[in-house]
């Protein structure tokens, strides 16, 4: 069964375009993992630093396998201080 997700994801003030460019470069890779269907960024249009990304997993283990990829450890290395706290998850299944 799928599993839809919505990530919420707020910089810090000021900071949302930067933060914007990083997940655009990290985009292409999540694409390529076997359990993604979809990974797809958006920005809030009342709230530059607010980005929301909509993701389609094959399934939890696809989506727990992604957040151990080593790629995503990286970005949150490099670029983990541009947030301003942990994203926020929501998840259905479908």
């Amino acid at each position: 069964m799928s599993l839809l997700v919505f990530a919420t994801i707020t910089a810090k003030p000021g900071l949302g375009e930067e933060l914007k460019a990083a997940f655009l470069d990290l985009i292409p890779q999540v694409r390529a993992e076997a359990a993604c269907q979809l990974y797809e960024l958006y920005v809030s249009m009342e709230n530059p630093d607010q980005l929301i990304m909509h993701e389609l997993w094959d399934n939890e283990a696809g989506l727990a396998a992604h957040a151990a990829m080593p790629h995503m450890d990286a970005f949150k290395q490099q670029f983990g201080s541009l947030m301003a706290g942990p994203a926020i998850l929501t998840s259905v299944q479908q």
